[in-house]
C-alpha cells in the first residue's frame, strides 16, 4: 500500500490515513463541543497553529491538532486524490 500525504499549509504534512477528521473552522466556532475540544487540546498542547492565528480549518490527528489556513475543501480534496 502506498502512503499518501496532505499538506496542510506551510511546510506541514501528514499523513492521510492519520487524518481523523477535518473540520471548516466556521462549524468550531459555532460549537459549544467543538470549543470545550480544541480549549482541551489547547491544554495538553496538542494544538499547531500553521494558520498564523488566521485558521480557515481544524485538522484533527491522532497526536496533533491542527490550525490550517486551507480550506477544508480543499483539504478533503487533497485527502481524496493525491494527484490535486
Amino acid at each position: 500500500m502506498r502512503a499518501l500525504f496532505v499538506h496542510l499549509g506551510k511546510d506541514t504534512v501528514v499523513r492521510s490515513s492519520n487524518i481523523i477528521a477535518i473540520i471548516n473552522w466556521e462549524t468550531v466556532e459555532g460549537s459549544e463541543n467543538n470549543q470545550l475540544y480544541l480549549k482541551k487540546a489547547q491544554m495538553k498542547e496538542l494544538v499547531r497553529d500553521i494558520a498564523g492565528g488566521k485558521p480557515h480549518s481544524l485538522v484533527i490527528t491522532p497526536s496533533a491538532v491542527y490550525l490550517s489556513s486551507v480550506s477544508s475543501t480543499t483539504l478533503k480534496k487533497r485527502a481524496e486524490n493525491p494527484s490535486y
